[in-house]
């Protein structure tokens, strides 16, 4: 992680700031030529690739590990094994001044998210296509779900939750001339750190957003597609993600929508088999799971080369994205559907007022079906 974004953090717990104890850094040189645009003021060019984040009001310990800080609340091997890698006079230093690893509840369900997810992206590739369409036309359809042009976050915040590999994060920074954040509670992170490493106006954090890692009210946008669905309460994770959208921001939201599994027969018995199978599949090991699956990619793939005659989808599947596909539909521990004037009537208990239905019309050809026959939801304060 770049140091200077150590003073947006707070603890996830108790939302004090953090000191950081360094272990292993380095210099990635010129602020302004790694990211094409100047650095923003007290930016700096180290890297923090292992350390400790110290919450000194509720003694919390949060490893840095591979440049990412991990900051979810409760238990977890990855903190642990972290942890144990650091030079035994720090972990005595530590030790003898009150700190520990934190080890609190975690939220429903949300160890068996971090899983799935974690396994889900693995093995999925950077390249020119995402999703079901061409990276460029995933790229349009956030400008259009967000309602934003190029530059138009120049200066502000933008936070992204669940974001995967990273690739809009970091275009909300890239495009959108932000300084963005990324949040994920699955390995992913490590991932998009890795790859969007020399970009100093773009971090990416293990988090919840049930207990996430920032202030009341630190962010201009804060935008998620097909996330929060997956969540225990998808009324709560909307709740949570308003609480941190600045007075004058806006939060947009994408979330699966009862339209798109009643347009045919057999989306509804599709979807029939996916309430019965998903719950049991999703506690499988993932090498089961995976087994479980294989016979699934033809189908999805034909389902694919269908869908791009229908305009519902813009590229044809390969094997990986196939299965891919598949994992997101069936390993999931959760995924709600709702519809629009129920999350509306959530944003404006969050307080948020001017709401707007985004359309099929202000994103790509490609993605218009997916925003017409789900919930794509975008306010402002």
């Amino acid at each position: 992680m770049w140091e200077h974004a150590v003073a947006t953090l707070a603890c996830p717990r108790c939302r004090a700031r953090f000191t950081s104890k360094v272990i292993r850094d380095e210099r990635l040189g010129s602020l302004e030529s790694a990211s094409g645009r100047p650095p923003a003021p007290g930016a700096s060019d180290r890297w923090i690739e292992d350390g400790a984040l110290c919450c000194t009001t509720c003694k919390r310990l949060f490893p840095i590990l591979g440049g990412v800080p991990l900051l979810l609340s409760y238990k977890t091997r990855l903190a642990e094994v972290a942890h144990g890698t650091w030079p035994a006079s720090l972990r005595r230093e530590l030790l003898n001044g009150g700190f520990h690893l934190s080890a609190d509840q975690a939220p429903r369900g949300e160890k068996y998210v971090g899983a799935t997810f974690s396994t889900e992206w693995k093995a999925y590739k950077y390249g020119p296509t995402l999703w079901t369409a061409p990276t460029a036309d995933r790229l349009q359809t956030f400008r259009g779900e967000c309602g934003l042009k190029d530059g138009e976050l120049s200066g502000k915040r933008f936070c992204e939750i669940g974001c995967g590999l990273g690739v809009l994060t970091n275009e909300a920074s890239v495009g959108l001339g932000a300084e963005a954040w990324g949040m994920d509670v699955s390995t992913s992170v490590f991932r998009a750190a890795a790859h969007f490493k020399s970009n100093p106006h773009v971090h990416f954090v293990q988090a919840s957003i049930f207990s996430a890692p920032f202030a009341p009210q630190t962010f201009d946008f804060v935008y998620s597609h097909g996330v929060l669905h997956h969540t225990w309460s998808t009324r709560e994770g909307v709740r949570r993600a308003a609480e941190l959208v600045h007075p004058t921001g806006s939060l947009y939201v994408w979330l699966y929508g009862y339209d798109d599994v009643r347009i045919s027969r057999l989306r509804q018995l599709a979807f029939a088999v996916e309430k019965v199978t998903r719950p049991l599949i999703s506690r499988l090991p993932s090498p089961i799971a995976t087994a479980t699956l294989l016979p699934l990619i033809p189908l999805y793939q034909i389902a694919s080369v269908l869908g791009k005659r229908s305009a519902t989808h813009g590229s044809v599947y390969s094997p990986r994205e196939a299965l891919h596909a598949a994992r997101d539909r069936l390993t999931p521990l959760f995924a709600h559907r709702h519809n629009f004037d129920e999350v509306a009537s959530w944003f404006r208990e969050s307080g948020l007022k001017t709401i707007h239905k985004v359309s099929g019309s202000e994103v790509s050809r490609s993605w218009a079906l997916a925003i017409e026959r789900n919930v794509a939801i975008r306010a402002r304060r």
